[in-house]
């Protein structure tokens, strides 16, 4: 559903747990609210908390593994997501997948490091972290893994000491301001900056190279919006950024989400391509505003609709929201970005780059994102 800066944001619930996913889970949208309620005690009380400290994030350079492209471009706007696999055939089991995704250049693999699967609750091993890191690899791209389970503490321990120097990008949970309805709950802004503030400094002792990322909110704002007597309103990622302004456990880059479209016609979602431009200004005006520096920011999900399943409006349709959305991302000067998703059965395989149902043929979605990348690869 399309953001809005007055803070009304739409709750999107699972409907099946084969159709948990759509960045894990493929999500619709069932209720719209608004949560009207005073932030100043909420702020007061996270700036008045004993934080630890933490390595300030770097500045303003590239985050490892990235590249400028022609034009100035960011190497990692074209990436895709490898998420829970509802289907034996796969991005980490199909090396023809693999070596598509190579041979297009995709750049950056965001890969989802769960504890327990969440196809059927099974302790995560070794073996299918070394899996999913290796796909990484096989695919000629650069990891950004998403330590899903934030509480789960020496879980994520385990995978940034594991992976060591093979994974240097690290999202901080996925959605935590939403959760998925299918028994993951929302993290509060109090509980996922209590757990921001005392494991990212942890993390980074144990991979001093890593970078660590976050809030990955559901839409540019996120959810939690509330207003003040002054007539200034906030939501969860504003919140999150005056919250680690406060610990000092500054990000090293900032992400969110972005699914413009919500069960529209063709023409609107498609004239809404453009609008990644406006809400990549929008999060970056407020870094800069409230952290008082800049901080890449990417979009670690993108698609056009997160339904469940999304609508099919055509080959010629997503050839053209692709190619509108990506150039809107590098008007605006995006540095990161991942579509939703490689190939997963997501949305019941419609938000796949790669078509289950036709021998895994690349569909529309991926050349599309080639022929920019063709644009700008050096």
């Amino acid at each position: 559903m399309a953001w809005s800066k007055k803070g009304c944001v739409g709750v999107r619930m699972v409907r099946s747990p084969q159709a948990a996913l759509r960045w894990g889970g493929m999500l619709s949208l069932a209720l719209v609210f608004c949560v009207l309620t005073n932030g100043c005690a909420l702020l007061n009380n996270l700036t008045h908390e004993t934080r630890p400290t933490s390595t300030p994030a770097a500045g303003d350079g590239l985050l490892p593994g990235q590249e400028r492209w022609k034009d100035g471009v960011s190497s990692f706007l074209f990436g895709t997501n490898d998420t829970q696999e509802w289907s034996e055939d796969n991005i980490e089991t199909n090396p023809a997948v693999q070596q598509a995704l190579k041979a297009a250049h995709f750049t950056l693999l965001r890969t989802f490091f769960f504890a327990h699967s969440l196809a059927d609750g099974h302790a995560t091993t070794d073996a299918e972290l070394e899996q999913r890191i290796a796909t990484v690899e096989k695919s000629g791209m650069v990891c950004l893994g998403v330590l899903f389970d934030i509480t789960n503490v020496p879980f994520i321990e385990h995978v940034v000491r594991l992976l060591g120097p093979r994974c240097n990008l690290y999202e901080f949970g996925n959605e935590p301001d939403l959760g998925d309805g299918a028994g993951h709950d929302q993290y509060s802004l109090q509980t996922y900056l209590k757990q921001w503030n005392t494991v990212i400094p942890q993390l980074r002792s144990i991979n001093p190279q890593a970078k660590f990322i976050g809030p990955a909110t559901y839409t540019p704002q996120g959810n939690f919006c509330h207003y003040r007597d002054d007539g200034s309103n906030s939501c969860y990622l504003q919140d999150f950024l005056m919250g680690v302004k406060a610990s000092g456990v500054l990000p090293d880059a900032v992400s969110f989400h972005d699914y413009p479209c919500y069960q529209e016609t063709e023409a609107s979602c498609l004239a809404k391509a453009s609008s990644y431009a406006e809400a990549t200004a929008q999060v970056k005006d407020w870094v800069n505003s409230i952290l008082g520096k800049n901080l890449p920011v990417g979009i670690t999900e993108w698609n056009y609709d997160p339904g469940v399943p999304p609508p099919n409006y055509g080959d010629d349709f997503m050839t053209r929201f692709s190619t509108d959305a990506l150039h809107a991302m590098i008007q605006a000067k995006l540095d990161f970005a991942a579509q939703f998703d490689a190939l997963s059965y997501s949305g019941y395989g419609a938000q796949d780059l790669f078509d289950l149902e036709h021998q895994d043929q690349p569909k529309p979605q991926y050349y599309a994102i080639k022929a920019v990348i063709d644009a700008y690869y050096p």
